[in-house]
Order: structure tokens, then sequence, then C-alpha cells
């Protein structure tokens, strides 16, 4: 890792030294976030509680080449949404030891794409941004035994393989996107029989952003097209904004999914967000909550999955490009007299911007 890191300034270095029209820009951000983490499984398990810190760093570095052209890379921890924990998550032990106080966190390219912005057009390709945060139909749709809890940024860093694009239509901004979600591939052994039949999975998306006054309304949807007898889910609904009331943001989303691909396990879920935010004394409230239900379609019967998630925060600054954000995330999730699950995250997040 550090030969790739010096090989990187290297290159960049040059780059800048050259004659060579493309412009470098670096940014980052780091965050320390102290957690405590409560666990409980009601009538059906135990309990568990955890004090943990969590760290995250990332460089970004962004070449914008010219007539349009550019690119991006970005470097971070390659685990749950960027952070190396404490408690022993997703790091790689030093050489001369692996307790806790010697474990460091390794370092992946989470972000990585060339692309072209143009006024009425552009794309990007390589590993991109799915801004799942502002539109959680990607985490209902990609992750529907989840779909709460942010679970897009979580287990995939918030980006995909694949490509995006953006059409300025006179009529608001389609945004596409195609995400390779499983490469397979065609095999057969000398006899000539086929020892791997399988096509590549791909799921494709489209949000069509409308603003009528101060009201934006952006439909969308997502298709993933898969092997016979493998789940081949649509997902499709609507994230809304209104216009602020007494300086608050409000907004919303409503979505639907389901998979009925025969051979596969059946099911329909429904989601809904109710988020608002605003400036409060020194900082800023942000505060949705999340409700959403799976229906799987079992031989034995429907069994139905409730799911309830709460997320508030508050957030100030300590410094210009330094700010300091208090958070709850309370989780539900349950199944009636099977599972009565519930998780308390509580955490304080000190966040510096450069």
């Amino acid at each position: 890792m550090k030969k790739l890191l010096s090989v990187l300034t290297a290159i960049l270095v040059l780059g800048l030294w050259s004659n060579s029209p493309a412009q470098i820009k670096w940014s980052g951000d780091l965050q320390v976030r102290p957690r405590y983490d409560m666990k409980d499984w009601g009538d059906y398990g135990g309990k568990k509680n955890d004090m943990y810190y969590m760290m995250r760093a990332r460089l970004n570095v962004m070449a914008t080449i010219g007539n349009g052209w550019c690119g991006k890379i970005q470097l971070a921890h390659y685990n749950y949404a960027g952070y190396y924990f404490t408690n022993g998550i997703g790091y790689e032990s030093g050489a001369i030891g692996s307790n806790d106080l010697l474990a460091r966190p390794f370092v992946n390219f989470t972000l990585m794409y060339l692309g072209y912005h143009g006024k009425m057009w552009g794309f990007n390709a390589g590993i991109v941004p799915m801004n799942a945060l502002k539109n959680p139909m990607i985490d209902v749709h990609y992750y529907p035994s989840k779909m709460i809890d942010i679970p897009f940024t979580i287990y995939n860093l918030g980006s995909a393989t694949g490509f995006t694009g953006y059409v300025n239509t006179g009529f608001g901004k389609l945004d596409l996107s195609l995400t390779l979600d499983q490469n397979n591939f065609y095999a057969e052994n000398q006899a000539g029989t086929a020892t791997s039949d399988l096509h590549d999975v791909y799921t494709f998306g489209a949000n069509w952003n409308l603003k009528f006054g101060g009201f934006g309304v952006a439909p969308g949807v997502y298709k993933t097209f898969n092997n016979d007898s493998l789940a081949a889910p649509m997902t499709y609904g609507v994230n809304l904004t209104f216009p602020k009331v007494a300086g608050f943001a409000i907004g919303g989303t409503f979505a639907m999914t389901s998979n009925d691909v025969d051979g596969s396990l059946k099911y329909d879920g429904m989601y809904v967000r109710a988020k608002v935010s605003g400036k409060v004394g020194p900082g800023a409230l942000i505060l949705w909550y999340d409700y959403a239900k799976r229906t799987d379609k079992l031989s034995t019967g429907d069994v139905d999955t409730k799911y309830g998630y709460l997320w508030a925060a508050y957030k100030f600054a300590l410094a210009k490009n330094v700010a300091l954000m208090p958070r709850a995330r309370l989780i539900t999730e349950k199944i009636d007299g099977v599972k009565d699950y519930s998780r308390n995250k509580l955490e304080v997040l000190l966040i510096a911007k450069f």
C-alpha cells in the first residue's frame, strides 16, 4: 500500500508540473466517532452492549482534463461505510502484533471513474457514486432484507461498478444508472458440455427530477436483470421535497419493491420516509423516520417483516470546516412470533473537511 501511495503521489505531482491541461484538485475528510451500541433480541435472544470507536479518512483527487472530461479517485478504508472500528471489524493487524493497540486499517480505491460532464448530458464510468443517502429507493432495491439504516452506504460504501449518467431534458434532469451486480461466464468441458452457463447480472435505474415552484418530485424505477430462477426485483417510487415551513426543509420517500421470479424467494415490500431538517440555535437539526414492511411469499404462507428506523442528529460548527454532531439511530425489526430485534446506536461525530 505504501508503494501504491508513493506511485500515485508521484504521478499527480508530475501531472501538476507538466504542460498537461489537466487541473488536479485535492480534498478529503477526517472523522472520529465514539459509539455506544445496544442490541436487544427481546424474547428471542439476549442483549449486547458495546462501546467502541470508529475512524474514517477519505482522500479525493479530482482531475479536470478539459472539454468536459474529468476523472476522480477516492482512497479510503474498505470496510463498512469506510470506517475503521476499534472493536476489531475490518482491520489489518501489524506485522509486529495482532492486538487492538497495534491494528491498523487498510486502504483501497473506493471511487475510481472517468467521466464527461456537459451542459446537456454526461456520464461516469468505473467505480461510481450512487447517492443512496438522498435516494433510499436504492437501499430498498439492493437490500430488501434490510431496507433501513442506509445499507447501500454501509455495505457498498455508497458506490458501485458500472455507469451513471444524466440528461437535461428541459422538463427536469433525468439521472440514469447501470450497475454490474455480478460477473458470470459461459464455459464447457472437452466433451462440449456446459459447466457454467450464466449471464452477467445488471441493475438499471432511472430517476426524473422535476421541480414545480417550491415542490420537487423525483419518480424513479430500478430493475435487475438476472439468470433464470434467481431473484430479479423491480422497485419504483418517488422522492418528494416541499416548500420550507418556518425555515425547515420537509421531504419524504415512498417506494414499492417486489420479486416474482419462479424458483426464487418471492416477496413484496413497501417503504416510507418522512424527513425534516433546519437550523435550530447555533446548528442544524436533521430528523427522519422510516417505516418499511417486506412480505415473503413462502409455501407455508406469507411472513411479514416490519422495520422502523429513527435518525436524529444535531450538527454545529466548532471552527471553519470542523463540526460536531451528536446522533441517535434507533432500529426495530419484527416478525410476529419469531423476532423482536432492536438496536440503538448513540454516537458523537467529530468531522473535519479539507
